[in-house]
């Protein structure tokens, strides 16, 4: 029996009105949970609160875009605090998707770019999170250290490793260095993600046939990979061990293809 393939061009119009109604829907959340968040935000030691008005904010969100989560391997996450997340990158969705699975406080090391966007970047700006400029070498260690200052106060980094959504996305993109050098250093653990479909529910909202819709986040928290007595003659092996835990369910799904970079970026 043929089986019936509905044509993108077909469902193109429908995933447009959805995302017309996710940016509405972002702005009217926004609106409600501001004040709150500036307040929050203004001094440092009332940083975690403002955390906790995230997490609830991006939970409000993800039930207004219909979409609900299904996490396996939740306990791992209380197995080794703070620790460094490294996720795979999808969708422009997954900063809003990651903090209702990572619910204890922590810092994300995302793009300087985001310190522009106007509801994100104010994180950024107020100093929560951590913005790097990858094409300034000295504005770049200066993330590091800031982000090695968290860990050493006991507080977690979450990073996407990719540094950008990749062009092929639920392709995996080769890592880059930073996350693994942060591990070393500080001797913390990493703690691997696997974001499953997030490129179904939103790839590129500026592609006029790039899918969105509601549906399941479903993500994978694997145990944690200790670097303790590790040093940086391990960080090859590391990285790419990190790299390969995140990539199997992905290959398994035959969403990504199972591969070795001879030649990784810094």
């Amino acid at each position: 029996m043929r089986q019936t393939v509905i044509s993108p061009y077909f469902l193109a119009p429908f995933w447009s009105i959805y995302r017309i109604y996710m940016v509405i829907v972002f702005f009217v959340v926004w609106v409600i949970f501001y004040p709150f968040v500036h307040f929050n935000l203004n001094k440092k030691e009332r940083h975690p609160r403002a955390f906790k008005v995230k997490v609830l904010w991006c939970r409000v969100l993800s039930s207004l875009f219909f979409v609900r989560f299904k996490i396996h391997g939740k306990e791992h996450l209380k197995d080794c605090y703070p620790y460094i997340a490294c996720i795979n990158h999808q969708s422009y969705l997954d900063i809003i998707f990651m903090f209702p699975v990572l619910t204890d406080y922590f810092k994300f090391m995302g793009k300087s770019e985001l310190r522009k966007w106007l509801m994100v970047g104010v994180f950024f700006r107020k100093g929560m999170d951590i913005s790097v400029n990858r094409e300034n070498a000295k504005e770049a260690r200066v993330s590091l250290d800031e982000a090695m200052e968290a860990l050493d106060e006991g507080i977690a980094v979450a990073i996407f490793p990719e540094g950008m959504i990749p062009e092929d996305s639920p392709q995996l993109k080769r890592f880059k260095n930073g996350a693994f050098k942060m591990a070393l250093t500080k001797q913390v653990p990493i703690l691997p993600i696997t974001f499953l479909y997030n490129h179904e529910r939103m790839a590129n909202p500026y592609r006029f046939l790039s899918k969105a819709s509601p549906g399941t986040c479903e993500v994978i928290v694997h145990p944690p990979i200790y670097t303790t007595g590790m040093d940086m003659l391990d960080l090859s092996p590391l990285r790419e061990k990190v790299y390969e835990v995140i990539n199997t369910p992905l290959v398994e799904r035959g969403l990504s293809q199972s591969r070795k970079f001879e030649r990784y970026e810094d």
